[in-house]
């Protein structure tokens, strides 16, 4: 026998064995899936080819949903950014996660606080190498940081958003730069954030492929300020404005995703790796995105509304070869569900307490199976929902979508069946007492709930200058030139979005009231509203004068208003006279810009005015 010949056959047989042996480990290391959650960032609700829209291509994300489960009601539990990332992360509601709005900007501000138990520290617990890559928005001080929530690596900004090439603070500046890694600024001057952060993706499945892994990839966009590349912008140069710049960001998230999922292909790790897609809340109509540039479809509403469109967006799972392909699922689930759900998809034991979110992972195994999740209660500064099945209730409802008139006087309790109608368009809460009264007790009875949150009949107020003729030389806000409202009689809730209030942004504003005849004047007031959220101040002075022809003003008085940082309340302030006029001119004068303890210090600042009374 040829003993070299035997020698190399054992040798081959040894390196066999061990080679079965080396795959077989492996496998075992690889019975637990991966999992990537990626979140956009202020995404319409029909924002995709996938959900019906046809003006935007987005190819990778419906192939998501072609090898996975598209949701038709898939929500989630805060309608800006914040907050919603609280509760998925969480598997709490905001305010039982200790993030009901967004948080501050400001150095060393608090976020998510450290006694939270995280997704990403619950991955940790099993095994999990565990990445954050993108947008983070959860506070600003080290406890909250992503390292300090489970995260072994972190990659991205602090704050809400930032201009994707210099990175810094956009809301802010000139001096605000915010890219950080693994909580050590760092400094990448005129690369696109989006490549940066889709390198970084790539780099964090590239180095764990040989362990279970968790990434949050919070991509930033389609917020604001709309930044496509040349490439998308070129695809959608006729495609107007701002529809065309929001299309191609949309697709360069796309483009991105398509980079992610080809690199698990290409690594054999996508059939072992479940796949979420979900956008945090709907699209802005801010001023700085151009008042729009999203979608919402079928839906009433937008980012920062509880109408659908601000909390109903797109939502898919893939797990391939283990969850349904080609599915679409109108069941009803929330981001707080995620948690859970994937803790028994992917088979931990670890107990999960004290948290909102419900396990899904059966529904979503057998979309036949019903949900448990059949009710579910949303509040947002001064807004609040309870929906039980199709039925839903809104307290002070917005409609940033600006899709119908709300009115406040007969739609501050505002209730649908999602069923009936989609478009929550009629309010049906006079045709249905009964279930509206039925909804104020769940909402009561909820946790966060309160009967002082319950809307009351809106105050009326009798003076002189009711229904008179007012008007302005002052050039006012496009969304706020209905000053008639400053002497209809009426007082505002406290919430600046009702209609009864007059918005002036970093300047004055003069108005001139016409009583009609020559009247006895004992005293004038305004009513302002205080919101420091909402970058909303008292005014710094008024100053009242007075005239019998409307041209030459006399006897000029003033009263300064006292600062504060109250949120949401309603002063008065009001100067005593003896004088008879017909004419009286109130000048309102702003603080100018935010104070510097404000996280928008610098920039202008407003105020809000409600009714203006003469007695």
């Amino acid at each position: 026998m040829n003993t070299h010949y035997f020698y190399t056959s054992i040798k081959i047989l040894i390196l066999g064995i061990v080679l079965v042996y080396n795959l077989n480990l492996n496998a075992q290391s690889k019975t637990k899936p991966n999992v990537i959650i990626i979140y956009t960032d202020d995404q319409g609700a029909v924002d995709l080819g996938s959900y019906g829209a046809k003006d935007i291509y987005s190819p990778n994300i419906d192939q998501l949903a072609k090898e996975g489960t598209r949701f038709t009601q898939g929500y989630v539990a805060a309608p800006v950014c914040a907050p919603s990332r609280a509760a998925m992360l969480t598997g709490k509601y905001p305010q039982n996660a200790g993030v009901s709005g967004n948080t501050s900007a400001t150095p060393n501000s608090k976020g998510l606080p450290a006694e939270q138990y995280t997704m990403a520290e619950l991955f940790k617990d099993n095994g999990y190498a565990t990445g954050h890559i993108g947008k983070w928005h959860l506070g600003m001080d080290e406890a909250s940081s992503p390292n300090k929530q489970g995260f072994d690596y972190s990659f991205g900004h602090l704050r809400g958003c930032i201009d994707n090439y210099s990175h810094y603070f956009y809301w802010e500046g000139p001096n605000v730069h915010d890219l950080y890694e693994n909580g050590k600024e760092v400094f990448y001057d005129g690369t696109y954030f989006p490549d940066l952060a889709s390198e970084k993706a790539i780099n964090f499945v590239e180095n764990q492929k040989d362990q279970p892994f968790f990434l949050y990839y919070a991509i930033n966009m389609p917020h604001y300020p709309y930044q496509p590349t040349e490439k998308w912008r070129e695809f959608y140069k006729n495609t107007p404005k701002p529809r065309g710049d929001y299309a191609a960001f949309i697709s360069t998230i796309d483009e991105r995703i398509g980079f992610l999922v080809d690199k698990l292909e290409t690594l054999n790790l996508l059939e072992n790796t479940i796949i979420i897609y979900q956008s945090d809340n709907g699209y802005s109509t801010e001023v700085r995105a151009f008042n729009g540039g999203g979608n919402s479809g079928p839906y009433r509403g937008a980012k920062s509304s509880l109408f659908e469109g601000g909390i109903r967006l797109p939502t898919i799972i893939q797990w391939k070869n283990h969850l349904p392909k080609n599915t679409v699922n109108h069941q009803f689930l929330m981001n707080l569900d995620w948690m859970p759900t994937l803790a028994s998809l992917c088979g931990f034991t670890t107990p999960l307490k004290d948290i909102d979110g419900m396990d899904l992972s059966q529904m979503i195994k057998n979309p036949a199976t019903n949900s448990p999740r059949t009710s579910a209660f949303w509040k947002y500064g001064n807004q609040w929902v309870v929906r039980k099945g199709n039925w839903k209730l809104i307290g002070n409802p917005k409609d940033t979508s600006h899709k119908g008139i709300l009115n406040f006087e007969n739609d501050a309790l505002f209730l649908t069946n999602l069923k009936m109608d989609l478009s929550e368009m009629e309010n049906l809460a006079k045709k249905y007492p009964e279930k509206v009264k039925e909804l104020i007790q769940e909402y009561i009875d909820w946790e966060h709930g309160n009967e002082k949150d319950i809307p009351k009949k809106i105050k009326t107020v009798s003076h002189i200058a009711v229904h008179k003729l007012i008007t302005t030389q002052s050039k006012l806000n496009a969304n706020y030139q209905n000053i008639e409202v400053l002497i209809d009689g009426k007082f505002g809730y406290a919430d600046f979005s009702t209609g009864q209030w007059i918005g002036v942004e970093g300047k004055n504003v003069e108005l001139i009231i016409d009583l009609k005849n020559s009247e006895p004047i004992s005293e004038v007031g305004i009513n302002y509203l205080s919101s420091a959220g909402n970058w909303i101040f008292p005014p710094q002075e008024f100053e009242v004068s007075f005239s019998e022809d409307g041209k030459k003003f006399k006897n000029l008085k003033s009263v300064k208003i006292k600062q504060t940082k109250q949120q949401n309340s309603i002063d008065y302030a009001s100067l005593s006279t003896s004088q008879k006029s017909r004419f009286v001119k109130i000048t309102i004068k702003g603080i100018g810009v935010c104070p510097d303890w404000h996280t928008g210090a610098g920039n202008p600042a407003w105020f809000f005015i409600d009714e203006l009374i003469i007695k």
